[in-house]
């Protein structure tokens, strides 16, 4: 929970690229996602105080201008793919958040496309934590439905 609670915490960094014939969609921000993870919360100290924690800090475990949260459309059995630059020093976390009901599952892959990690479970909220090391990484979102699924692919 304390993964989820990080990566719903942070802040709004870049949106993707619209599909042809479609708008750009609006961002999400970090106060919007902020106030998501606390109604997830549901007043438990503890996770409100994982929250703030997560608040507080910088970047992690992606290079770049720090949290990032990109939004999606994936056609019915299609997949999109996203080249990510990992951190050496620092754990990378990166979720999926689906949005609708069309089943989604995410797999995350070194260069040489050897699977890391992979989360099908059918959630909502799915998950890859990677630990930290050198080199290139890719995120994959396989839309296994049969209607475009919305998704909101976070990480740190």
């Amino acid at each position: 929970m304390r993964a989820v609670s990080h990566i719903l915490a942070a802040g709004l960094v870049v949106v993707a690229a619209p599909l042809a014939a479609q708008h750009a969609p609006r961002p999400v921000t970090g106060a919007e996602m902020r106030a998501e993870a606390r109604a997830i919360a549901a007043g438990d100290p503890k996770l409100l105080a994982e929250v703030e924690a997560a608040q507080a800090e910088a970047t992690r475990g992606i290079l770049g201008n720090g949290p990032t949260s990109i939004r999606q459309s994936v056609p019915a059995g299609g997949t999109w793919s996203l080249p990510l630059t990992r951190s050496a020093d620092a754990a990378a976390t990166i979720a999926v958040r689906r949005i609708g009901t069309a089943p989604v599952a995410l797999t995350i892959m070194d260069a040489a496309g050897r699977q890391l990690c992979a989360d099908s479970s059918g959630s909502t909220l799915l998950t890859c934590r990677i630990a930290p090391g050198d080199g290139p990484l890719i995120a994959r979102v396989a839309n296994t439905g049969a209607a475009a699924a919305d998704i909101l692919l976070l990480m740190n």
